[in-house]
């Protein structure tokens, strides 16, 4: 029993000490609780005449200002503003708001944006951002921004840099290549003009000419497909390569000659030039071309002639190498190219007559046949009637043809031969068995023939065996040679007789 009353009075006990304890809390709960109101109620005094923080007006930072705070930093930003030109290469230019008397005109009051606040809501501005507009506005002197603005190293076009475009190389080691494009600084006056009031009007401290995109550019980047393209064609031309050869002299068309001969138009079209082809073909011809020209030739005497006339040689057919090299420079070929001749001579150089050749000494009315260089064929002949203004031409002249029992046909004569080898248009070489073996000496003087060298038979044959088309025929005179009694020409006495 007396347990139970020992229990009963010690819960007694426990339970008046927790009673006290809530009511030590409580107490302190209402003390914090009166303290919170009174700091929430004193800091909502302190905002019925302060902006809240984190708050921004009109970009400036307004936090627990006043209005004339806030005023005073609106001021104090438009009177230190500047700003700042982002330029090119690094370059760097300022407009002062002092410089263009820059103010501020408010459209309505800082005290009526106070009075919109509730001071009693300041906590939101603990977690979020309170931007704030008033209508302002900022105004400058028109002649002091325009004066200061044409100052401005970027508009001054005396030191602007053109833009240019990218276009081809000159022809190198590499090829065409691209030169790229020139950025330059040359600046749309306009649209940076513009672009400044905006940024002054809206207080901002740079502006980049870059991305208000004020520079003037070229039109065409080193990436156009057009140019691509036209560049990549130039270079397949240039690729071409045409070697010439002339004997022991090369001449060689390749990428440094054509380069000279290639344009390409503003719309990237991509010319070869036939006029400067058909310059290299020209030198060509003057450089190779022997047709006609003076010969220096060494005689079966020993003697060493210069002999002129005739239109053996070298000829060039121009029109059809022109158009013959355009093509394979067009299709970019590389090979050995032939020139396509009228005429061709036996071999190239100074001596193109080669080692097979006719030779007529018409003084000694004599006939040397080499093949290869050996004497093959070795006769007297009868060369043009003197006396009847018919002498066969001096000079050398290319076998044109050969042709078997032909009929030589003249105004006064029709005669047939079995070998007819033609040098010089209708004077040639052929057999004229009608002289019964009479040849040489001065039968050509008086009784000789329209021009044609008269052979016998069996020698023309030889001849005509032997000789192919294109031979050189060297007819010359060689004073001291005669083989027959000089006669005073202008009393000799013409003889009728059958010439051809």
């Amino acid at each position: 029993m007396t347990k139970n009353l020992l229990d009963k009075a010690d819960r007694k006990v426990r339970g008046n000490k927790k009673k006290k304890w809530i009511y030590v809390v409580s107490a302190i709960f209402a003390v914090l609780l009166l303290i919170l109101i009174i700091e929430y109620l004193f800091i909502s005094l302190y905002y019925e005449n302060r902006f809240y923080k984190n708050t921004v007006i009109n970009g400036v930072d307004a936090s627990n200002m006043t209005v004339e705070q806030v005023e005073n930093a609106i001021n104090e930003k438009v009177a230190t503003y500047s700003l700042t030109l982002e330029e090119r290469n690094d370059v760097k230019e300022q407009i002062t708001g002092s410089e263009i008397n820059l103010h501020t005109v408010y459209d309505t009051s800082l005290p009526d944006l106070l009075k919109a606040q509730n001071k009693y809501a300041w906590f939101t501005s603990l977690y979020q951002d309170n931007i704030l507009d008033i209508d302002t506005s900022f105004e400058y002197d028109d002649y002091l921004l325009k004066k200061h603005f044409d100052a401005l190293a970027c508009v001054d076009e005396t030191k602007a840099v053109e833009p240019a475009n990218a276009s081809p190389s000159v022809y190198g080691v590499n090829g065409y290549e691209i030169i790229p494009e020139v950025s330059g600084t040359k600046i749309k006056v306009d649209v940076l003009s513009e672009a400044v009031k905006n940024a002054i009007i809206s207080l901002e401290s740079s502006l980049s000419l870059e991305k208000i995109e004020c520079y003037v550019e070229p039109e065409i980047t080193a990436e156009n497909p057009e140019l691509v393209a036209a560049v990549t064609e130039m270079n397949r031309i240039a690729s071409a390569k045409i070697t010439y050869e002339f004997g022991d002299v090369t001449e060689v068309v390749d990428g440094s000659r054509i380069s000279e001969w290639l344009s390409v138009d503003e719309y990237f079209q991509v010319f070869l030039s036939e006029e400067g082809i058909k310059d290299y073909v020209d030198y060509i011809g003057k450089t190779y071309n022997t047709f006609g020209k003076a010969r220096t030739f060494t005689t079966s005497y020993g003697d060493i002639l210069q002999i002129k006339g005739g239109d053996y040689g070298w000829w060039l057919n121009r029109p059809q190498e022109v158009a013959d090299l355009k093509e394979l420079i067009l299709a970019g070929a590389q090979q050995a190219k032939v020139p396509t001749y009228f005429q061709t001579a036996r071999q190239y150089g100074d001596d193109d007559i080669g080692n097979t050749y006719v030779e007529i000494n018409l003084t000694a009315q004599h006939l040397f046949f080499y093949k290869e260089g050996k004497l093959v064929v070795e006769t007297d002949i009868v060369s043009g009637n003197v006396a009847k203004k018919y002498s066969t031409p001096v000079g050398t002249y290319p076998i044109q043809y050969k042709e078997e029992d032909a009929t030589l046909v003249g105004e006064d004569y029709s005669s047939p031969v079995k070998y007819w080898m033609p040098f010089n248009k209708n004077i040639g070489l052929h057999d004229a068995p009608w002289r019964d073996n009479k040849f040489g000496k001065d039968i050509y003087l008086t009784n000789g023939s329209h021009g044609c060298i008269n052979m016998p038979p069996a020698a023309a044959k030889k001849v005509f065996t032997d000789i192919s088309r294109g031979v050189a025929v060297v007819v010359y005179k060689l004073k001291g040679t005669e083989n027959y009694k000089v006669k005073d020409t202008k009393t000799a006495k013409s003889k009728s007789a059958v010439t051809e």
